[in-house]
């Protein structure tokens, strides 16, 4: 069983020979190739190259382009900040006063930006490995698209003080994302697109309603429409969130390490596969033998029944040593198999 065959069994609660595994692995893949950020960014074969070598190296059930959240935005008239090492980020947004909302443009995914760039790479992934792997896209959700095109601070005063100007943010932050998700179905061959939507956990619930939600479902319903599956992440403690992520159309919950996965699991009852979640900071600082552990409790609490890959709880930090990744693969094929098989036997 390869790991396309094993994700898709799991996704769908079939038997698999042991749990799925893929963590978030960005910006990693380009460092631990010693291949500058500044160069990886712009060269969709050098992306590929570097992602398909992490691939090798350690083995996972799945991978992805390099994203961040400056592609799109950085179109609209944001700077993404992109260095050698280091993890790319939006230093400068684009709208400073209401009145910049109007001269806001749609980018085109296919000609604008870096857009392209990772509409290329997933199309040379498709090619290269689509057939043994998973191979996913990635977008903002709307409301952390608008976030980096205001601010992240600033929004979150803007939904108390300027809620219309959020709300004109927010339309034309789910049109630019349902393009740019769009394109890497239709053009890059995904079959899944994460969505990463970190911004919902810092409001309340009515605000995540409107406005979270409502532009968040409609971005989802438009990638399914499409033929493709949605893998929603949205970082902190979503455990009051789950639920409606399931009814707003999400596929796949990845769930940080502040979400108990049994929990989880029992909340979410098999509507939707889970994803999780190893700590990303342990990931960085702590021994192999420590992810191994933490990898195992993550299987014992959300692998029985399927429809569970073990993953981290965010993305991978690029300071990680690579044995701390092979220990989560480890983990997933050993162990993992041993659980199922038990699991299976007591059912």
């Amino acid at each position: 069983m390869n790991g396309l065959e094993r994700l898709i069994a799991s996704g769908k609660g079939q038997p698999t020979d042991c749990v799925p595994v893929a963590p978030g692995i960005g910006h990693y893949a380009a460092i631990k190739a010693g291949q500058p950020m500044t160069r990886v960014a712009f060269d969709p074969e050098l992306m590929a190259k570097v992602v398909i070598q992490s691939l090798q190296r350690h083995g996972y059930d799945s991978c992805s382009p390099i994203t961040d959240y400056g592609i799109g935005t950085e179109s609209m008239g944001s700077r993404a900040v992109i260095r050698d090492w280091e993890q790319t980020y939006v230093d400068r947004y684009a709208v400073q006063s209401e009145r910049d909302v109007a001269r806001l443009r749609l980018p085109d995914p296919l000609r604008d930006g870096r857009m392209p760039v990772i509409i290329g790479c997933e199309q040379i992934l498709v090619e290269q490995v689509g057939g043994q792997v998973g191979v996913n896209g990635g977008s903002s959700g709307p409301l952390s698209f608008a976030a980096n095109l205001r601010g992240p601070q600033q929004i979150l005063y803007d939904l108390v003080d300027r809620p219309r100007l959020v709300h004109q943010l927010l339309e034309i932050s789910l049109e630019a994302t349902r393009s740019f998700a769009a394109a890497q179905v239709v053009h890059g061959g995904v079959k899944t697109v994460n969505i990463y939507e970190p911004m919902a956990t810092m409001i309340s619930n009515p605000m995540v309603e409107e406005f979270c939600f409502f532009y968040l479902e409609q971005l989802i319903r438009h990638v399914k429409a499409l033929g493709a599956l949605v893998l929603l992440h949205i970082c902190n403690d979503t455990t009051r969130l789950l639920k409606r992520m399931v009814e707003i159309g999400a596929d796949i919950l990845s769930l940080d390490c502040q979400v108990d996965l049994r929990v989880a699991k029992q909340i979410v009852a098999g509507r939707a596969s889970i994803s999780g979640n190893v700590a990303t900071q342990d990931l960085a600082r702590l021994s192999a033998q420590h992810i191994y552990e933490a990898s195992c409790r993550c299987i014992e609490q959300a692998a029985a029944g399927g429809r569970y890959t073990l993953s981290s709880s965010c993305e991978v930090p690029y300071e990680t040593p690579a044995e701390n990744i092979d220990a989560m693969v480890r983990a997933a094929r050993e162990y993992g198999a041993r659980f199922l098989a038990t699991a299976g036997a007591q059912s």
